[in-house]
C-alpha cells in the first residue's frame, strides 16, 4: 500500500522528532502490507540490511503496515531488538526505545488480528452468500470455461458479478476424458490415453493421475437435475435453490469442498521464512451445492455414476488414514476370505495414545464372511516389534514364525471381538 505524500511526511518528521541524529529514508511502497513475509521481498531485504547494521531504526504509519498477526509482530520486536533497531509508529506515537510502548504494541497487535480475522470472516460468509445464487466467486477457471463478467444497473444500483462460459475445445477434451474412465475404470489408464491421444491441459501440461482425479471428481461438469438433486440430498449436502431450479440445463456449482492450512517448514527461519500448505476435500456433507449459471455438460447419470466408481477404487486400495496411520492399510487381506481390509476408525478412543481403529472385512457387513475384525494398534505394534527384531542370517526362519504370529493375533483378536 502506497502513502500518501502527507503520511510520508507524517513519517518522516514522526522518525525526526524521535531521534534527530538519524537519517530517514522513504522505503518501497511494497515494503508493508498485510501479506505474508514470504510474498514482501522489500520487507525481506530490509530485515537482512538489518542485520548487516545498516539500519538504525524503522518508522511506519500504521502497527498494521508492518503485520497483522500477533506472532508476526512479537517475532519482529525481538529481532529489532536483538540488533538495537527501534520500531517507530506515527500514527500510535510508539517508539519501542521505550518500555512502555513495547507494551501498547502489544496490545494494539492483538486489536489488529481480531479486526483482520473479523474482516476474513465476513467476507467468507458474503462469499458464501453469493455462491448460494451459482455466481463464480473467482479463482483458476476449470477445465472447459472461462470466466466473464458481467454488469447491471447505474450509478448506486450498479452491480457486477462473474459466470462461467464453456469453450469448446476444452468441453470436447472433458468429456472425452470421462468417457475413456467409464471405459477403462482405470485413473492412470485415461491419464496415459488422453496424453497418446494428444490432449493437454489449459497450462499445456501432460495428463496426470491427480488432473485426471480433480477434473472427474468436479461436480461443476454434472448437469442440474433430479437425480443430481437426490445424490446430494441422500449425501446430506446443503443444498440450496428448489428442485425445479435444477432443469437439466445448467450445470452445479460446489463451494467449500476442501480445507486449506498452511504450516511453518522445520527449515523456516524469520529471515527465510518457509511454509508448507496442504488441501484437504471436505466430505460433501460440508458442500454448498447451487444451480450454477454455465452450462453443464457431463450427463447426471454419467457423473453419479463415476463417482461411484471412485469410490470403489478408494476403497480398493485403502491407504493409511491421517487420523489412524494404519501401517497395513491396503496390505492385509482377510484370511477368511481374503478380501482387502478396511481401516474403521474408533472416533475419540485410545490405546497407548495411539487412536484405535480396526482391520475389517468388507465382506462382514454384507454377510458373506464370518472374519469380524482384528486390533489395528496391537497388529501394527506386533509387526513393528517383529521386524526390529529381524535379523539376515535367520530371515526364511523368521517369515515362518511371523506367519505363524499374525495367524495367531488375528484369531485372538477376532474371538474376543
Amino acid at each position: 500500500m502506497e502513502l500518501s505524500e502527507v503520511q510520508e511526511f507524517l513519517v518522516l518528521a514522526f522518525g525526526t522528532l524521535c531521534n534527530s541524529s538519524f537519517l530517514f529514508v522513504p522505503l518501497p511502497p511494497n515494503l508493508v502490507g498485510s501479506e505474508n513475509q514470504t510474498n514482501r521481498p522489500d520487507f525481506q531485504r530490509m530485515l537482512r540490511d538489518v542485520q548487516e547494521g545498516k539500519i538504525r531504526a524503522i518508522v511506519c504509519y500504521k502497527l498494521n503496515r508492518v503485520g497483522r498477526k500477533t506472532t508476526d509482530l512479537l517475532r519482529l520486536m525481538d529481532f529489532l531488538e536483538k540488533y538495537n533497531v527501534d520500531l517507530l509508529i506515527c500514527s500510535n506515537s510508539i517508539n519501542t526505545a521505550s518500555g512502555f510502548s513495547k507494551i501498547f504494541i502489544q496490545i494494539f497487535a492483538v486489536i489488529a488480528e481480531f479486526e483482520r480475522d473479523t474482516l476474513t470472516e465476513r467476507i467468507t460468509d458474503n462469499m458464501m452468500e453469493l455462491a448460494k445464487d451459482g455466481r463464480w466467486l473467482g479463482g483458476n477457471t476449470p477445465m472447459g470455461f472461462t470466466a466473464q463478467r458481467v454488469t447491471t444497473g447505474s450509478g448506486k444500483g450498479k452491480s457486477a458479478y462473474s459466470y462461467l462460459v464453456s469453450i469448446p475445445e476444452e468441453k470436447k477434451m472433458v468429456q472425452r476424458l470421462y468417457i475413456l474412465f467409464r471405459t477403462n475404470h482405470s485413473i492412470q489408464t485415461t491419464a496415459k490415453q488422453m496424453n497418446l491421444e494428444e490432449y493437454r491441459t489449459p497450462s499445456g501440461a501432460e495428463f496426470n493421475a491427480s488432473t485426471t482425479r480433480l477434473v472427474l471428481r468436479n461436480p461443476i461438469y454434472c448437469t442440474a437435475d433430479r437425480r443430481s438433486y437426490d445424490y446430494f440430498i441422500d449425501h446430506e449436502g446443503n443444498v440450496f435453490g428448489d428442485l425445479l431450479d435444477f432443469d437439466g440445463q445448467h450445470g452445479l456449482s460446489a463451494y467449500n469442498k476442501t480445507d486449506q492450512e498452511k504450516f511453518e517448514d522445520s527449515d523456516s527461519t524469520f529471515i527465510s521464512p518457509k511454509f508448507v500448505q496442504t488441501v484437504e476435500s471436505k466430505p460433501i456433507s460440508e458442500w454448498i451445492i447451487a444451480v450454477g449459471k454455465h452450462e453443464g455438460f457431463i450427463s447426471s447419470e454419467h457423473w453419479i455414476e463415476i463417482q461411484e466408481l471412485l469410490d470403489a477404487i478408494a476403497e480398493k486400495y485403502n491407504r493409511p488414514h491421517r487420523k489412524t496411520n494404519a501401517l497395513l492399510a491396503g496390505l492385509i487381506h482377510c484370511p477368511c476370505c481374503g478380501k482387502r481390509l478396511n481401516v474403521i476408525s474408533e472416533s475419540d478412543r485410545w490405546t497407548n495414545g495411539k487412536p484405535r481403529f480396526k482391520y475389517v472385512c468388507p465382506g462382514y457387513r454384507k454377510k458373506t464372511c464370518n472374519f469380524k475384525a482384528v486390533d489395528g494398534v496391537l497388529l501394527d505394534e506386533f509387526i513393528v516389534q517383529q521386524l526390529s527384531d529381524m535379523s539376515d542370517e535367520d530371515s526364511e526362519r523368521f517369515k515362518e514364525i511371523l506367519e505363524i504370529k499374525i495367524e495367531e493375533v488375528m484369531e485372538q483378536s477376532s474371538t474376543t471381538k
